[in-house]
């Protein structure tokens, strides 16, 4: 055991207990070590020493020889941390009925970094990881010498060039050269990479899909160059892709051969079909329960099924999509085959309807886009007014981003969401429209604080505004556009009150949020604002308050009371979600 203490005034006194019984009444030999007041190199040299093999009544001759091996290791110790002109005094102090071995450390000034050269043939040092790290942990220049460190960028970088797909590459040049007189120190390092190897044959052990789409659904191409965060990827792709229990993928190193690396990837099929139960409340709609099952893989080509329901006491709804993965790119691109039914009565307007159409999706990295073409009948009644019933051959389109650091609790990022999409009177249609809606948002931290911002503009275009389908006309106010008002409350209403919805939308929301609790538990300040009307001239309405945030396990829990501000008696009202506020 080592316990620093002190001798004197200016010096830090450490004591090491080395092969020492406590328990033992007769006392033992113990090294005091004096002088150093860094306390790393204090921890370093207490435990770089020899263990005490002698006891209180050994020789001064052993005593000296233990001496010079601990003065040595204290020195190695030492020059770890760039101190390379200590001065070791040793000397023996007698204490009670012992006599102890004693080290006075004065470490000296510390070696820095003088120059660093390092050699890599530039379309090596033009790989994002390899640049990166290079940019990251190059030693600077004028620093002080630490070996540890020195080591670590060492063999740091010859790592990630390997895991680059140069499996060959080895240091012609590494160097470290320490000058004691000048306390300077050199860093030179040459690395030859060699070829770059790629990936050769990829075999799948399954019998899920057909054996080309298997292959293209690890997401690397024939050939590619090998790479470890492409061995990554492919165990990733594959396993979310719902097609397998589990993945494991093995590349065969030692059976490299003509710059191509062999790899072997076995699974487990997933269970052809699962179910799921789910419910949940939020105060837009109550409590809601829904349901659904999924046929994951139909037949070989990797074309999947499924049905959901969702309840709640303002909407039900039931759809199915089935859908087709496009063989040319089965990680990115499919068709969808859907069919949805809903029905849905709030603030006394009572909507039945039901679409079928075709949809082709693109989802990449952080950008969505998708085509699709439906035909929607839909049977609404506003308050005391008959029904009116309308079909509608719609055709569409949607690009989206999402940038966001965390799905679950975002911190900074932004999203991006432009839907467009209208039918013509002479197709089957009720009549002609055009609508497009566009919302942004996004996340900024600034020091502890967490500040959200989002917004949202809609417009419809058409000669026949009562014609127009309920679900494509614009209602805002709820858990997540104007808090403070009920769901959908705000809209345009008609001679009798009722809310028919509007031609135009505009919406904006202000949110800061900052740690009470570690990170995660939030308190928020908010104030939202907007309308959906016919007349531009419409009043925005306001509403403002104070919420918590919970960062749970499985997202962000709101909870928010917010008061309308539009001069109304309207009381505060409580907002209860799951998930970001966009």
């Amino acid at each position: 055991m080592f316990a620093p203490g002190r001798r004197s005034a200016a010096s830090l006194a450490g004591v090491l207990l080395l092969g020492a019984n406590v328990a033992l009444a007769e006392p033992t030999p113990q090294l005091q070590l004096t002088g150093l007041s860094e306390a790393r190199l204090v921890t370093n040299v207490g435990l770089s020493m020899p263990r005490i093999g002698f006891s209180c009544q050994a020789g001064s001759a052993q005593i000296r020889r233990y001496l010079e091996s601990a003065a040595e290791a204290a020195e190695e110790a030492l020059q770890a941390y760039g101190h390379f002109n200590a001065r070791i005094r040793t000397s023996i102090e007698s204490r009670e009925d012992c006599r102890d071995p004693a080290l006075d450390i004065d470490a000296g000034p510390v070696t820095r970094i003088e120059a660093v050269r390092v050699d890599l043939p530039a379309a090596v040092e033009s790989l994002e990881p390899v640049g990166t790290f290079l940019e990251e942990s190059r030693p600077e220049v004028g620093a002080a010498l630490d070996q540890a460190a020195y080591d670590a960028f060492r063999d740091g970088l010859l790592s990630r060039v390997q895991k680059q797909g140069y499996l060959d590459a080895r240091f012609t040049t590494r160097e470290l050269r320490v000058d004691p007189e000048t306390q300077s120190a050199r860093i030179t390092l040459a690395l030859e990479p060699g070829e770059r190897y790629r990936f050769g044959e990829v075999s799948i052990e399954q019998s899920v899909l057909e054996p080309a789409l298997a292959r293209r659904l690890t997401g690397v191409p024939p050939g590619a160059p090998y790479t470890s965060t492409d061995l990554l990827a492919m165990n990733q792709n594959l396993t979310g892709s719902e097609y397998f229990e589990s993945v494991s993928v093995r590349p065969h190193l030692d059976e490299r051969k003509d710059r191509e690396v062999p790899v072997t990837i076995t699974t487990r099929r997933n269970a052809r079909t699962s179910y799921e139960l789910r419910a949940g409340y939020a105060t837009d709609v109550g409590p809601r329960v829904g349901a659904q099952v999924t046929r994951r893989y139909v037949n070989k080509r990797g074309h999947r099924w499924a049905a959901r329901t969702q309840l709640s006491a303002i909407e039900q709804r039931i759809d199915t999509t089935y859908t087709i993965p496009r063989a040319a790119d089965p990680l990115r691109e499919r068709y969808d085959i859907y069919a949805r039914a809903t029905r849905e009565d709030n603030n006394d307007i009572v909507t039945t309807a039901a679409a079928t159409g075709l949809q082709w999706a693109y989802e990449g990295d952080r950008w969505t886009r998708s085509l699709f073409t439906e035909y929607l009948l839909d049977r609404t009644r506003y308050g005391d007014e008959p029904a009116e019933s309308n079909g509608f051959a719609i055709l569409g389109g949607r690009l989206g981003y999402d940038g966001l650091d965390d799905p679950l609790f975002p911190s900074e990022g932004v999203v991006v969401d432009v839907s467009l999409q209208g039918a013509a009177e002479p197709v089957f249609s009720a009549t002609s429209f055009l609508r497009g809606d566009v919302f942004v948002g996004g996340y900024l931290p600034v020091g502890r604080w967490i500040l959200a911002a989002r917004g949202e503009a809609g417009m419809i275009v058409t000669d026949e505004f009562d014609k127009m389908p309920r679900s494509l006309r614009f209602f805002t106010g709820g858990d997540r556009s104007v808090r403070g008002y009920e769901y959908e409350s705000l809209a345009p209403e008609n001679d009798e009150g009722t809310l028919i919805g509007g031609k135009y939308l505009l919406v904006g929301s202000l949110e800061a949020m900052v740690p009470v609790i570690r990170d995660d538990w939030y308190l928020a300040a908010f104030v939202d604002t907007g309308n959906a009307y016919i007349d531009p001239e419409a009043e925005l309405k306001t509403g403002a308050g104070l919420g918590v945030r919970w960062r749970s396990p499985v997202g962000m829990v709101r909870l928010d009371v917010a008061q309308p501000l539009d001069g109304s008696d309207g009381l505060p009202r409580l907002h209860l979600g799951l998930g970001a506020a966009f």
